[in-house]
């Protein structure tokens, strides 16, 4: 069993705003950080394809984007349907 090291340490902050926009209740919150989430992600992936390191972080930060981007398109279909 090997462990791999990054020299680059891993930015929790995109976690935390991915965490946030996932677990909001309040619908009139969830889109602006959904939006400030997803920012975040960019940035950190960013920083990581310029080092080439955390091949892992940049999957999980990929699958985040995902899931951000079906969760924002599930409100605007949320909303059609009270309209």
């Amino acid at each position: 069993m090997s462990t791999q090291f990054s020299a680059v340490p891993e930015n929790l902050e995109w976690k935390q705003a991915y965490m946030a926009a996932v677990l909001e209740k309040d619908r009139t919150r969830v889109v602006d950080l959904i939006q400030d989430a997803r920012s975040k992600l960019a940035t950190r992936l960013d920083e990581l394809r310029a080092e080439s390191y955390s091949h892992d972080e940049i999957e999980a930060i990929q699958d985040a984007d995902y899931l951000l981007q079906a969760l924002q398109s599930s409100l605007s279909y949320r909303n059609d349907l009270q309209n």
